[in-house]
């Protein structure tokens, strides 16, 4: 008799044990959803955050949902320098540059790039160019450095910028940043004359105030020049570095 009433009661407690974690299980489940929609939101909640920062009281916690810049019907005025790779074969070219952006919305801007073109010869360039000047020294004849230098270009642009996001510099702040794609068109002077230019490319742009900028693009460009053998095809990147200010 006594081992029956011991073999129900543990039949008893067993069935409660398993009910009462039928019955956590939704709760935990639950609880795991909401913890993880609080992470998603950016700290939308506020007795998250609340209770963190009982956790850590030390710690100091900055967390931003919205746009520390508001980019609608703004104007930005910027200034870069950077390098073109993959043009001419005997030629270094710099490019300093000058735009102007129209920010219709933080998703969507139109504007203006100016660059400004510095060229040197790099080493094939001064090889082939000192091998000309000794064989008409010599013999009179030899063959030229066959180059058509850009001066300078003006484009219009169009930038959309699809991703955005914040990050923290050396616990100094946060800072927003976008990464973004253009397209568009215009006209380049060359040393023989003007020509139609296309560009494409990609971007960051940090904003670290309501009024500091800064970019960082890497444009494809692609124009004809004209040499003395005929018109060629020039594809050729731009990297460039810049700093800007938002009106």
């Amino acid at each position: 008799m006594k081992t029956v009433t011991l073999l129900t009661t543990v039949l008893f407690a067993t069935i409660l044990v398993q009910a009462a974690a039928v019955s956590a299980a939704p709760a935990s489940r639950k609880a795991k959803i909401n913890a993880s929609e609080d992470i998603d939101s950016l700290g939308g909640n506020k007795e998250l955050m609340e209770m963190a920062q009982r956790l850590h009281p030390e710690s100091r916690s900055r967390i931003v949902q919205d746009r520390i810049v508001d980019r609608r019907n703004r104007v930005e005025f910027g200034m870069s320098f950077g390098g073109m790779f993959g043009g001419d074969a005997y030629l270094d070219t710099r490019a300093f540059g000058a735009s102007l952006d129209y920010h219709i919305t933080p998703r969507w801007s139109v504007g203006l790039r100016y660059l400004d073109f510095t060229n040197s010869l790099n080493a094939e360039g001064e090889r082939v160019f000192n091998e000309y000047n000794n064989s008409n020294s010599v013999a009179g004849s030899g063959r030229a450095v066959d180059i058509d230098y850009p001066i300078n270009a003006t484009m219009g642009v169009v930038n959309w910028y699809p991703i955005y996001g914040k990050t923290s510099f050396l616990d100094m702040g946060v800072t927003q940043f976008d990464l973004y794609f253009l397209g568009g068109g215009g006209m380049i002077n060359l040393d023989s004359g003007s020509a139609p230019i296309y560009t494409a490319g990609m971007g960051v742009g940090a904003w670290f105030t309501r009024h500091l900028t800064a970019r960082a693009e890497a444009k494809w460009q692609r124009y004809n020049d004209q040499i003395i053998s005929g018109t060629r095809t020039i594809d050729a990147t731009i990297l460039s570095l810049g700093l800007g200010w938002i009106l």
